[in-house]
This record gives C-alpha cells, structure tokens and sequence, in this order.
C-alpha cells in the first residue's frame, strides 16, 4: 500500500474529552478515513483543561492556543458569531483567534508533511484557508454543515463578497442539506460545479434500535439548543396545548443554552414543572438509550443546517417529527417517514403530536420507514468513502 495522503482537517468544534458531543460527526469521520488510506490531522481551538495536541482514537489532534486560559472562549460555545460581533475587544479577540489558527497550520503543514486542506464550517475555518491559500498551493476542500451558511445569508452577505474568489478556487465543497446547496447557489450560481450534498456519517454501532429497552408510549423528546434558531419557546407552547387533552404525556428536553432560564420560567409560568423536565447534554450512548426509550423525538427548529437528533432518533426506530424548515425536509418525508409542521405554530405542532401520540399504528408505520430511510441514508461506511473519494480527486 502507498503511503497515506496526509489530510489537515482544520475545524472549531471537536470532540474535547470521551462522549463530548463538540463536532463528534467530524470525530467519526477521522476515524473512518483511515480506512481509504487517508491520515486525517485535526487543527482545532484549545480550551481550559485541554492537552495542546493528544491521540484521540488514533487520529491526531493539534489544539491551538489563542489566549490565556480563562479567555479561551470562542470556541465551543455555540455563540461564536455574538462574542465576535458583541463588542469591539470581541473582533480583536477574533482576529487573534484566526492569526494563531493560521500560524498553527502552517507549522503542522511543515511538521506533519501535509498533502491536502480541508475546512469544516466556512467562517472561521474558510477564512484561514482563504489566507492559506495565498502562502501555500495545497489543494482545498470545504465542508458546510449549517450555521455559517445560515448566519452568512442573513448576517454576513460582505463575508461572502470577501471570500467569493477563495470559494471558487474549492475542489469541492460540501454541505449537508439540500437546503444549504440552495442557500449557496442564491449567493453565487458558479459554485453549482463545487458543490456536493454530503451528509455527515453517523456511527450505527451507537445509533441503533436496541430491543432490550421498551418503549414509552407517553414519553416524547427533543434533543436540542437553548437557542433562538431552536424555537423551544414554541415546543414548550404546543406541550400546554397537548397536555390539556392528553393528560398522560410528558416531555424531556435534553440541551443547554443562553435562553434556558427564559425557557425555565416558561414552563413555571405555563404550569408545566411536573410535565416538562429539562436535562444537560449527554453523552451519544447515553442518547441512545433516550432514543430507544422515547416514542417520538421533535425537532422543530429555524432553517436547521441538517437535523441530527431526527436522523440520529431514526436509526433507532423513533418516530420523529420536525419543522418544514430548512435542512429537516431531507430527512423527514411528511406522512411516510415522519411528520412535517409549519414553523413557529405551536397550534400544528400540538396537532402532530397529538395525532402521533394517539395513533399508534401510525407511529409504528412512520418510525419503521424512518429507520429503513436512516439505515440506508447515513450509514458511516459509504458517506465515509464519499469524502475520501473527494480528497483523492481534489489530488489527482
């Protein structure tokens, strides 16, 4: 066998400890690529506590350090574009932040013998390839996963006047969704012969139906953020409504996030405490088992990148059902493998939860075509060979 492409994976979200669910989807894909002859070296933000480069799985990762500890905070967070954006220290904290990613490149380029680029998420690591690309002539590819696409068309259109030539020069870029491909091509047109819809692999060997765990017919869940783009506001909204009529069913939220104390004192206000319950993020085989306990998993969030607690819930025979928004209409068929509700009515929502919570032959035909759609959709083995297939080509 020829020696391995080496491939630089530069990203700001990745795994920081074992059952850290920070870019895990990235993690997977690492691991997998060695299977096609492809070394990955992950370039990712240090954080407090963090080792500043450690062997995770056999993949190697470099964190770069951009400040003192307790300043590390871009990264990881899940705010990135408020910190930034927030106040002016913040800008200077950013540009700090890109200057110390891009010298840490160019020095593991050196070290590790680089072949190849590849960037996951377009700001920031599109910004530093951007300026990589005016010192080195490595061939480049880029991975869109949702929120730089959906802050960009709404935020930063000047962002992608900055980086418009960078973007053409891509071998390929992928994004996860159709509906990211089509949010791309409202910018620029041109970039119709870089772009390649390319969901990220899940790990099936923890994602899977598991009989031993029975189900419960009154428990439903959402696997979230405590964000603005989630609409957990109008989840808890449509649960009041719910709850008027089917007395027996309840909630568990599992996520965290800056508007969980507006999200809180929802629920007290609505007198849903005994209802509702609200959990911290855990750990994917912990999610599992929620998943095989749950009857239905909601996700009814603002043009979502993708959905992955709906494909995720899918693999393991939840019916789901999600916003006819975004990314989610990829995964979800409405009415064969789950159900689709307007956005941001509580009114539809309560309906569909309703109608799936009472129906049981309906959830039962629902979740058994979405795990067929799943299994055969995100399975980690051929999405895995995809991408290797597209570092090859950007090097041939």
């Amino acid at each position: 066998m020829s020696q391995p492409i080496k491939l630089l994976m530069l990203t700001h979200n990745y795994p920081r400890f074992s059952g850290d669910y920070a870019g895990v989807f990235l993690s997977l894909l690492a691991k997998k690529l060695h299977r096609f002859n492809i070394e990955p070296i992950i370039l990712a933000p240090h954080a407090p506590e963090l080792k500043e480069y450690e062997e995770m799985d056999g993949v190697k990762v470099y964190r770069f350090r951009y400040a003192e500890d307790e300043k590390e905070i871009i990264a990881y967070q899940g705010n990135m574009h408020k910190l930034v954006l927030g106040s002016v220290s913040g800008i200077f904290q950013f540009r700090q932040f890109l200057k110390a990613f891009e010298n840490n490149a160019l020095e593991i380029i050196e070290k590790e013998k680089i072949d190849i680029i590849a960037g996951h998420w377009l700001v920031p690591a599109g910004l530093v390839m951007k300026s990589l690309s005016k010192k080195t002539k490595f061939p480049m590819i880029l991975s869109s996963h949702g929120t730089d696409i959906r802050l960009m068309r709404k935020y930063f259109s000047v962002l992608y006047r900055y980086l418009k030539n960078f973007c053409l020069t891509l071998k390929t870029w992928t994004v996860v969704s159709s509906f990211l491909q089509k949010g791309i091509l409202e910018m620029d047109k041109r970039l119709l012969s870089v772009l390649e819809i390319l969901p990220m692999p899940h790990d099936e060997t923890i994602f899977y139906k598991d009989d031993t765990i029975e189900r419960d017919a009154n428990l439903l869940v959402a696997v979230t953020r405590f964000t603005d783009q989630k609409r957990v506001d109008k989840l808890v909204q449509a649960f009041a409504l719910v709850s008027k009529k089917n007395d027996l069913l309840k909630l568990q939220i599992y996520g965290s996030g800056q508007l969980q104390p507006e999200i809180e004192s929802l629920i007290d206000k609505l007198g849903l405490n005994n209802k509702i319950s609200i959990h911290a993020p855990l750990p994917q085989a912990e999610l599992r088992n929620i998943y095989n306990k749950t009857s239905i998993v909601i996700l009814n969030s603002f043009e979502e990148g993708f959905g992955l607690a709906l494909s995720e819930s899918m693999l393991c025979q939840a019916a789901v059902i999600g916003t006819d928004s975004g990314g989610i209409t990829d995964i979800i068929e409405h009415e064969k493998t789950g159900l689709l509700v307007p956005l941001d009515n509580p009114e539809k929502l309560a309906e569909a939860i309703l109608r799936l919570s009472e129906d049981s032959e309906l959830r039962q035909k629902l979740s058994n075509a979405g795990h067929i759609f799943a299994t055969e959709t995100y399975q980690s083995e051929p999405l895995a060979k995809r991408y290797a297939e597209i570092v090859k080509d950007a090097l041939a």
